[in-house]
């Protein structure tokens, strides 16, 4: 592996995961990282967004990926997120969820939102850090993000 690849952020690229090849490599992802693909079917269904590394060699290329599904015209599920083993803790889950609600306001979403999490868990802090904030009411067990 070469020193880009090591530093976990030359090189990496923000797109949708498209073909069947992609996909799958995005699930088994999701999977490794404890999060099963949403199978409950959605008006536009499951979209999975992720990072690839340029400079890897093929199998190592998928970095990262964010599966999120419509839920109603202005709001959008994240429904898991998961970064490569070796390459977490290197600000590549904040930039990943910059780059969805990035592409979320440019598809004029207004408001992302993912369940709430165990407190001290690094992805609750994550989710925290970009910005999620819970709210009260009927809402309770939910985490919203203003785009």
């Amino acid at each position: 592996m070469n020193s880009a690849s090591q530093s976990g952020t030359a090189g990496i690229v923000f797109r949708r995961a498209r073909t069947s090849s992609e996909r799958e490599a995005a699930a088994r992802l999701l999977a490794d990282g404890g999060v099963p693909v949403p199978t409950v079917p959605s008006p536009g269904g499951t979209v999975l967004f992720a990072l690839w590394d340029l400079t890897a060699l093929e199998s190592d290329a998928l970095v990262g990926v964010a599966a999120i599904r419509p839920l109603e015209p202005a709001a959008v599920e994240l429904c898991g997120l998961a970064i490569r083993a070796g390459l977490r803790r290197r600000g590549l889950g904040r930039r990943l969820l910059a780059e969805v609600a990035d592409a979320l306001r440019a598809d004029a979403a207004a408001r992302l939102v993912t369940r709430s999490l165990p407190a001290h868990s690094p992805a609750a802090t994550l989710l925290t850090r970009a910005g999620f904030a819970a709210t009260g009411g009927a809402d309770v067990g939910w985490l919203y993000l203003e785009l």
